[in-house]
């Protein structure tokens, strides 16, 4: 028999080909995990790790046990120790076919489950999924990878800095790296090179040609350190480098999936990002601030903007409003994978994520330290928050409930004078001549005037009492519950007559109409989304809209007339005394079918299970239509109530005495209320909001419907020291779990954090990292070029006190930052990729930069620093938000692309054509196309030819009328150097007949005005 003479072998070998035959490619389908390896950016055929990842000696967290009749007779099971192959190695898969052997590991390709299965039932087997030990311990046969180590100071290679020239230690690794490979660094590159490099390198911003020509002339061989530090000294430095760390946790203004609605107040964490570059503060806070800056001491505003990170990723509004539990849970799995795998892939530049529903692939990560994490930050939300302290919130809250306090006290006062007088109109009301017309007939009708068995069926809940002709909701909690309704309802109308006991609360329902459970109603609801207005309340807000209606002013014991009309077309309108209460609007979510025989109704509640869902006061009737009602017939409705005394019969009935100190209490109130209107809002930001979460579970293969073991926060299990256990429980308090895990990522011991960081400003300035996969320095990623240079810079960049700008300072005044571009046929050959650094390798401009550097150069830009973003788009809702690119001018649009509003589904076609990438996606690295769509967007985009004429204005009113002049101007303000005489003899030609707009148009489209050489 093939393959070994042994069936499960031949059996998996025609399995294979049988699978070929059908035409079913690889294989036959694909398990979780398979999908997960994909997910974690590993191409089987292509890895680029040196240090290769051996399939048969990696296990798995779930392995495959095939176990016998005799074994379960013996109580015994065996595990096959070797994989089948690469593709295979995943949870499911199977792990050995043979009872008690072990299969040799080979490159059958089959998926898991399924196979394993056909396997099993062929030899008689039983296979059952049995979880492993964490592969955290393969690491100490594979030895712990370099990432993982501690750093250590590494000594100078050979020479020491001398080899340098200047001293710069730098130099002493990337020359020692060259001389090994016997190439030779290219010379130092000419000073008006140099400004230009340094300049769009610190600031993202060309040099002006005064600056050029005051650089290039200054004999002193020190004028190169000053250049530099007055650079980092620039506030356009924050913006730059700002702009690569949003690039990095991928900052984004608006939600993105379906909706994708704006963040109008997420620019606050754009500039907290700008403003601590700029202040240079220590890397190490910086980090802590993201992470738990709210719960730092001392608070400071700072702190709080900080922690949008966390947040500053896309929402699924439609996912989180799901009417399904499980969905809404599953939602909430994928948004807490995307933060953490920002967290895990910014600051510590490993995949994380990779390990949700089973232990890392490739590093020593077992699925534990993934929900420990978890654990970390399962209190954080989306969602907007207070820029300010808690102090400062309590005081001003402090302030605010004492006049609060002085309005409750008047319009009580006023109430009893109209509680009092209503009383006696309603006593003289002639119930017959109410009405205009005939009312509509409800479907159901809630009355508490008549006798107890002629009430409608239900029950009285938490404290609810009836008298007086009116259902009592005196109690906290107090609340009457339906029979389930008899017919089936989805066009429908609510309605109901009720008093309010005070205007001060909130989330309480007049009347509700919910499905079994609660997860899914209806309701008219007082004061949950805006204090003292009425909403048509739903699960999720799915079907609620914030409407710009006056708000509620009657009086305690006076009742209000409130109707919520859900009808055709999917759209909801709410009504207050008969007339329209705000505008009707199209929710996102559809209406919704409430069954008979399961759906109920409900006074005085919004829903089962919500927070703060009772109302306060009294209920005179409610009812529910089985359609939508029109304007015509709630105006009747409420007209014909025995519940409505006219203002005329209220005024009438109430003593001189009584009006008098009515007004004068009126005249108190809205003194008040206009102190109250005078207090400036805090201003929020898009930070998050946090809640105390339950215990965190793992998920078996990360699925919601299988939690296991409840997990306590922690970190990283690979990293010793700083020691990854909190000593926390599992119910710590919400900040406390992320105040130490910010004192665990910003320890000094921590190897990863500066690490990662060096590689990035390195890669920012160079090009290329000194390892090529920024955010992953596991195992999948690639090994560095300098390894002990990259130590050397985290050492260092540590014991400077987490100074980027002394890194900076430090890199660009190395001779390998200095050399010039020139190219050398031999050393390409010896090293095309240039990864040893023999000379410095050209880089387009990036799509911010470009447009930066036309408006800079044309004279255009507007250098304000900080504030709300311009938006170059107009704004459709259909109800999802669509953005559609304009081209706007003015000073406001003119500033630079940092502060552009950048929107996950908005276009910016001169800067999509230059690879800006999406927001929504982590970009740690920009990808460089070349298309002709380019080209085509630099020769026509109105942007460009606009800052062209600009330029060309500028280049005429600088440089005066003579056209060798304007001419000169335009090379110089462009591209820093004055023409050649050849250029500028053929640009003469051209601008004699059709002015300098062609010549600037030219420049601004040449390769050496979007390269950095």
């Amino acid at each position: 028999m093939p393959c070994g003479h042994e069936p499960e072998h031949f059996l998996l070998e025609r399995l294979e080909a049988g699978n070929r035959e059908a035409g079913g490619g690889r294989r036959l389908g694909r398990c979780r995990a398979d999908q997960e390896e994909e997910k974690c950016g590993r191409d089987p055929e292509k890895d680029p790790v040196s240090e290769r990842w051996d399939p048969c000696t990696t296990p798995s967290r779930v392995g495959m046990w095939l176990v016998g009749p005799q074994d379960h007779e013996a109580g015994a099971s065996h595990r096959g120790r070797e994989r089948a192959s690469r593709e295979s190695d995943c949870p499911g898969a199977m792990e050995g076919v043979s009872k008690g052997s072990p299969m040799p590991c080979r490159s059958y390709r089959f998926t898991g489950l399924i196979r394993a299965a056909l396997v099993a039932a062929t030899l008689g087997v039983t296979p059952i999924l049995r979880a492993e030990p964490p592969p955290a311990a393969s690491a100490a046969t594979n030895g712990l990878h370099w990432a993982f180590a501690p750093i250590r100071m590494p000594a100078l290679p050979d020479g020491g800095a001398q080899r340098g020239g200047e001293g710069n230690p730098i130099d002493a690794f990337v020359q020692a790296r060259l001389a090994k490979a016997g190439l030779h660094p290219a010379p130092e590159a000419d000073r008006a090179t140099l400004i230009r490099r340094l300049s769009f390198d610190l600031l993202g911003l060309p040099p002006g040609p005064s600056e050029v020509e005051e650089f290039v002339r200054d004999p002193d061989p020190r004028a190169y350190g000053r250049l530099v530090e007055r650079l980092l000294a620039s506030p356009h430095y924050g913006e730059q480098w700002g702009r690569h760390w949003l690039d990095v946790v991928r900052y984004t203004e608006s939600q993105g999936f379906e909706y994708d609605r704006l963040r109008e107040n997420a620019w606050h964490y754009r500039d907290y990002v700008i403003a601590s570059l700029n202040r240079d503060i220590p890397y190490d806070r910086f980090m802590r601030e993201q992470v738990a800056g709210d719960v730092l001491e001392p608070a400071t505003r700072d702190g709080i903007v900080a922690t949008s990170l966390l947040v500053c990723g896309p929402y699924d509004e439609a996912g989180n409003a799901q009417a399904n539990a499980t969905q809404r849970m599953i939602t909430r799995e994928e948004e807490m994978e995307d933060l953490l795998s920002v967290v895990g892939q910014s600051f510590l530049g490993v995949t994380l994520n990779c390990a949700r529903c089973h232990s890392h692939k490739f590093d020593p990560i077992p699925i534990d330290d993934y929900y420990r994490m978890k654990s970390v930050f399962d209190g954080v939300k989306h969602g907007e928050r207070p820029i300010a302290t808690s102090a400062e919130i309590r005081d001003r809250e402090s302030r605010l409930e004492g006049v609060r306090q002085r309005i409750a006290a008047g319009e009580a006062a006023i109430g009893a004078i109209e509680s009092e007088a209503w009383k006696q109109a309603y006593a003289r009301r002639d119930p017959g001549a109410a009405g205009d017309t005939t009312p509509p007939r409800p479907a159901l009708e809630f009355r508490f005037d008549t006798p107890e068995k002629e009430r409608p069926a239900g029950s009285l809940e938490g404290g609810a009492v009836v008298a007086g002709g009116r259902l009592l909701l005196t109690n906290s909690g107090a609340f009457f519950r339906s029979a389930p309704i008899p017919r089936e309802l989805r066009e429908k109308t609510l309605e109901a007559w009720v008093s309010l006991e005070g205007l001060s609360q909130g989330g309480g329902a007049a009347i509700s109409l919910e499905a079994p459970g609660g997860q899914v109603f209806d309701a008219i609801v007082f004061g949950e989304r805006q204090p003292r207005k009425w909403v048509a309340g739903s699960e999720g807000f799915a079907r609620t809209r914030d409407l710009s209606a006056p708000e509620e002013i009657v009086p305690p014991g006076v009742p209000v007339h409130v109707v919520a009309v859900y009808g055709g077309g999917n759209r909801v309108t709410l009504y207050r005394n008969g007339v329209p209460y705000g505008e009707s609007y199209q929710p996102g979510s559809p209406l919704q079918t409430y069954k008979a025989g399961e759906a109920r109704v409900l006074l005085g509640m919004r829903h089962t299970g919500g927070g703060r869902p009772f109302l306060r006061g009294e209920i005179l009737k409610a009812s529910v239509f089985d359609r939508a009602l029109s304007a015509a017939e709630v105006g009747s409705l409420f007209r014909s109530s025995g519940a409505h005394v006219s203002r005329e019969a209220l005024e009438a009935a109430m003593t001189p005495e009584g009006r008098r100190e009515r007004e004068r209490l009126g005249r108190e109130v809205e003194g008040a209320r206009a102190e109250l209107g005078s207090m400036p809002p805090l201003p929020v930001s898009y930070a998050g909001v946090r809640r105390q979460p339950e215990p965190t579970r793992r998920l078996r293969r990360g699925d919601v419907k299988t939690p296991e073991d409840v997990m306590v926060p922690g970190a990283l299990s690979v990293i010793r020291t700083p020691s990854p256990e909190f000593g926390l429980p599992a119910d710590a308090p919400e900040g406390e779990r992320r105040r130490r895990f910010a004192d665990w990522l910003a320890s000094p011991e921590n190897p990863l954090p500066a690490r990662v960081m060096m590689n990035r400003v390195w890669q920012f300035h160079f090009g290329q990292g000194l390892v090529a996969t920024p955010n992953d320095l596991g195992r999948s990623g690639s090994a560095p070029t300098h390894p002990e240079l990259l130590d050397w810079l985290a050492a260092t960049f540590i014991r400077s006190g987490w100074s980027l700008k002394a890194m900076h300072r430090l890199i660009v005044t190395s001779a390998a930052y200095r050399q010039s571009s020139r190219f050398d046929s031999a050393s390409a050959a010896a090293d095309a990729d240039n990864l040893l650094l023999w000379r410095y390798a050209p880089r387009r401009l990036e799509a911010e930069m470009l447009r930066d550097a036309m408006l800079s150069v044309s004279g255009e830009l507007n250098p304000a620093v900080g504030g709300p973003s311009f938006r170059s788009f107009d704004v459709l809702t259909f109800p999802a938000n669509a953005y559609v690119p304009r081209d706007k001018t003015g000073p406001e649009f003119n500033r630079r692309s940092v502060y552009r509003m950048n929107v996950n589904s908005g276009k910016e076609p001169l800067m999509d054509a230059f690879d800006c990438p999406d927001p929504a996606v982590k970009t740690p690295r920009r990808g460089v196309t070349i298309t002709p769509l380019q080209a085509l967007a630099l020769m026509n985009n109105s942007f460009v030819q606009r800052q062209a004429e600009r330029l060309a204005a500028r280049a005429k009113s600088v440089g005066g009328e003579g056209m060798a002049d304007g001419v000169s101007t335009a090379y110089r303000l462009a591209l820093g150097r004055s023409p050649t005489p050849q250029e500028s003899a053929a640009a003469q030609g051209v601008s004699r007949d059709r002015g300098l707009l062609p010549i600037c148009w030219a420049l601004l489209n040449s390769t050496e005005f979007l390269y950095i050489q």
